[in-house]
């Protein structure tokens, strides 16, 4: 007799538009419903993504709770963990890392992990937030990371546990992405079918290194005029970049897309992708362009060398240095049969090595190793 699936909920602050949302909004309507039972807290809003879920049949539910009613949040948690009787909570972010491994707790749930989707803090952590990971590390059965690249941060920075430690790494289905060249999803930006395009996918952050980019910009620029830049992605600083954008004089040459829903149409367009950040996990936006047959010039920062075949698929280059990253664009855009080339090794890395299936197949192994029996035998059925 097989037994039933396993029951796994999700706490998260909420499914806002980014890589660690995306990542639970692709993931859990993918898993075996023979195998996994998936449902998702949201401490506060919904976020833009949150209807994907009910869509796919998966139980979710937002509190709507700020951080200031971390009790009341506490408590709930605490009720419906008791009432639906997961098997695995999984928390990510700090309010819902705290708040639901404490609310397992108190429910009685046997099992909790930690999915780590970064790989460095952008402000230091606090003794109390130090102090109390520690506490409730008696409490947490795994940390799940997305890149081998985030061990040194989980083992030295953060304290976990060496063997506690799991790696899945993110998957894109490569079926979504058609990786011919398509020209007319740009003409709203007034470019012409001749420009070459170099495209990123990036929230306008600090980590994300855009002004390294368009420092980088304007000296590939001197090499390739006509060469353009597309920034796909909102954020806190979007007034100053376009205030560096007009100081460097490359107005003509940059446009500012904003926060997307069309990227993978976006994609077909642009010549070369890039990632300038001084810190990046395991991106998504950079295994959507490699399967979408992009070659691609980044930072060599956290996960991202374990994507990019150097020389095959792409080009590394340090962080912080317009220089090296203007180099490799200019190298891709002045020879357009060798960025083909590139790009679809891309799109074939994606397909053996980050296939969707195959990183959600490895999240429902890690899973049931964490519950320590095996996943039943049934026939798998997608959503």
């Amino acid at each position: 007799m097989n037994p039933r699936p396993i029951r796994v909920t999700f706490v998260v602050p909420d499914l806002h538009t980014g890589g660690a949302e995306r990542h639970v909004t692709t993931l859990l309507p993918r898993m075996d419903p023979a195998r996994i039972t998936p449902s998702v807290v949201c401490i506060g809003e919904e976020g833009a993504l949150f209807d994907a879920l009910p869509a796919a049949g998966i139980e979710a539910r937002a509190l709507h709770l700020a951080k200031r009613n971390a009790l009341r949040a506490l408590s709930e948690l605490t009720g419906i963990f008791r009432r639906t009787q997961p098997d695995v909570v999984v928390v990510r972010g700090y309010s819902a890392e705290a708040l639901g491994r404490i609310a397992a707790r108190f429910a009685g749930v046997t099992h909790s992990i930690m999915w780590v989707h970064n790989v460095s803090d952008i402000t230091p952590r606090s003794r109390i937030r130090n102090e109390l990971d520690r506490v409730l590390d008696r409490w947490t059965s795994a940390y799940f990371g997305v890149a081998e690249g985030q061990r040194p941060y989980m083992i030295d920075e953060l304290g976990y546990p060496e063997a506690k430690i799991r790696i899945v790494h993110n998957g894109v289905d490569p079926s979504m992405f058609d990786t011919a060249s398509d020209r007319t999803a740009l003409r709203e930006f007034g470019w012409s079918d001749e420009d070459p395009v170099v495209g990123i996918v990036a929230g306008l952050r600090p980590e994300k290194g855009h002004t390294t980019l368009l420092k980088a910009a304007a000296l590939v620029i001197d090499h390739v005029p006509r060469a353009k830049f597309l920034i796909i992605g909102d954020g806190a600083m979007r007034r100053d970049l376009e205030t560096l954008v007009a100081e460097l004089g490359i107005e003509s040459s940059v446009q500012f897309a904003g926060a997307r829903s069309d990227v993978t149409r976006l994609l077909r367009g642009i010549d070369v992708f890039t990632l300038s950040s001084d810190s990046e996990c395991f991106s998504i936006a950079l295994l959507e362009a490699m399967a979408a047959a992009r070659p691609a010039v980044c930072t060599s920062v956290g996960g991202t060398p374990e994507i990019i075949a150097e020389g095959r698929t792409g080009y590394l280059v340090p962080p912080r240095d317009p220089q090296r990253l203007a180099d490799r664009l200019v190298d891709l855009l002045s020879n357009p049969q060798a960025a083909k080339r590139m790009g679809q090794a891309g799109r074939a890395r994606i397909e053996t090595e980050f296939d969707l299936r195959r990183s959600v197949e490895a999240a429902e192994r890690a899973i049931e190793n964490v519950v320590g029996r095996p996943l039943v035998t049934t026939g798998r059925t997608q959503r």
